[in-house]
């Protein structure tokens, strides 16, 4: 055989791998899901590198216990924002997304419009509540009238921010993903510049609150001029002047019932993800508060900027498939997931690696942190493993379900935050948030087995 003559197809099976291999990442962003994710990730660490950097040189400049202090104002508009939410909110995604992909304009009308009406409503009465009694509120959550005080300019924001929800409600709905990510990162990114420019010019934590809410009275109003751009684009979306128009007539029992499950369900899974700055403030100190705020951003927050875009896009992708084609809904599920839980823990085992070197770039004050960083090291490496779930249980309608099933670890997050926190601090409040979600995670994958098979059934007895 000529020396030049190239060897015939199949005699190498190792370049035939490597060609395959080398092909994989083409196909894959010939997805447009795939590629949809990429936008999304790519702002997000984009705006994550920008938040990292503002992040450090705040704590470096202020200490851990102002540092704590502001954590905890920030957390109790968080807890009164979540008690007060609902039937708002990611409940309205799977409609929307559904009316959209059915270009039913009406349709798509009447849940912007609700969506408006009931998050104005929720927001105007949360806001009331947190200006007249900041103080109180700040002595039942915290046993700190004085953060409460603190917190009472942070209680302007909730009406601005159902301005900007609903302007990200359309866009993730649509797949409209480089206005989201503009959008949503546009938001995060002039928060933490205000921020750090505030602090650096000598501002303290009341003068960092009051850029918080600046920050988000800017966004509300760039929400609505990117939405009405957007409407070329988005021919099944309504105006702003005819969402105004439709809100007053759009009664609320219309998605009520459906929505308000929805938001329990985020409000449960919201709780647990507050409860640690909660707990420690009430059971250990401002300054555990801020050596657990500064290990979690640098872990947990961290591996959520790849994990998030994929479970929000998982929604309007789900809804569609359901409609197209339902006998695909596990298969795609279980591919995400399983792609998402090697992301996570690749990126956990390097976090814990570089732990020790990451944490150097604050002041030796911070140097506990450390530990709970580790605490939170398992957590981290699982949490691609939850990145379909609140997307198939709203998608099947399944809200009950996915209450219950938070039922468990929110006692398990109680009764080791008991015991562990008051002699542990910031480690013990990492190593509840651990055990917490390890718990709910064996719940979840029995009950998203059960689920998918039911699924399955159900296609078949249609099909047939």
């Amino acid at each position: 055989m000529n020396p030049a003559t190239p060897p015939p197809k199949g005699r190498f099976p190792g370049c035939a791998l490597a060609l395959r291999l080398a092909e994989a990442p083409r196909r894959l962003l010939g997805r447009r899901f795939a590629r949809e994710v990429l936008t999304l990730q790519v702002g997000s660490f984009a705006t994550m590198g920008i938040q990292f950097v503002t992040s450090v040189v705040i704590a470096n400049l202020l200490g851990p216990h102002p540092l704590g202090v502001y954590y905890q104002a920030r957390a109790l508009l968080d807890l009164v924002n979540m008690l007060a939410n609902l039937a708002v909110g990611q409940a309205l995604i799977t409609p929307l997304a559904a009316a959209h992909a059915q270009k039913n304009r009406e349709e798509s009308l009447r849940i912007i419009a609700y969506f408006l009406k009931m998050g104005l409503t929720v927001s105007l009465v949360t806001s009331a509540v947190g200006l007249l009694a900041g103080s109180y509120l700040g002595a039942v959550f915290l046993d700190d009238p004085q953060i409460g005080d603190l917190a009472r300019v942070l209680f302007v924001t909730p009406p601005l921010l159902t301005l900007f929800n609903m302007a990200t409600l359309a866009f993730q709905s649509s797949r409209q993903v480089g206005r989201l990510t503009l959008l949503e990162n546009g938001y995060l990114i002039s928060t933490s510049l205000l921020n750090v420019a505030v602090v650096m010019l000598g501002g303290g934590v009341n003068e960092l609150l009051y850029s918080v809410a600046f920050a988000t009275l800017l966004t509300a109003v760039a929400s609505l001029w990117m939405y009405s751009r957007a409407l070329p684009k988005m021919p099944s979306f309504p105006t702003l002047l005819e969402i105004v128009k439709a809100a007053p007539g759009v009664p609320l029992r219309r998605y009520f019932a459906f929505s308000a499950l929805v938001s329990v369900d985020k409000n449960f899974a919201n709780l647990i993800s507050l409860a640690p700055t909660i707990l420690l403030g009430r059971w250990a100190t401002a300054v555990d508060v801020a050596y657990y705020k500064v290990a979690a951003n640098l872990t947990v927050t961290l591996l959520s900027v790849p994990m998030s875009p994929i479970s929000r896009n998982l929604y309007a992708k789900l809804a569609e498939v359901r409609v197209k084609a339902p006998w695909r809904l596990g298969r795609v599920l279980v591919q995400v997931t399983l792609g998402s839980l090697a992301i996570s823990g690749g990126f956990a085992m390097g976090l814990m690696l570089a732990a020790p070197f990451i944490i150097q770039i604050y002041k030796p004050a911070y140097l506990p942190a450390l530990a709970a960083m580790y605490a939170l090291g398992v957590r981290c490496a699982l949490l691609g493993f939850g990145v379909g779930l609140g997307p198939l249980y709203q998608v099947l309608g399944r809200m009950k379900l996915a209450i219950a099933s938070k039922i468990v670890p929110a006692l398990v997050m109680l009764g080791t935050g008991y015991l562990l926190i008051p002699p542990l601090g910031a480690v013990g409040a990492g190593w509840m948030v651990t055990l917490t979600y390890l718990s709910g995670d064996i719940i979840s994958a029995c009950l998203m087995w059960w689920i998918l098979k039911q699924n399955r059934a159900a296609v078949r007895s249609a099909e047939g």
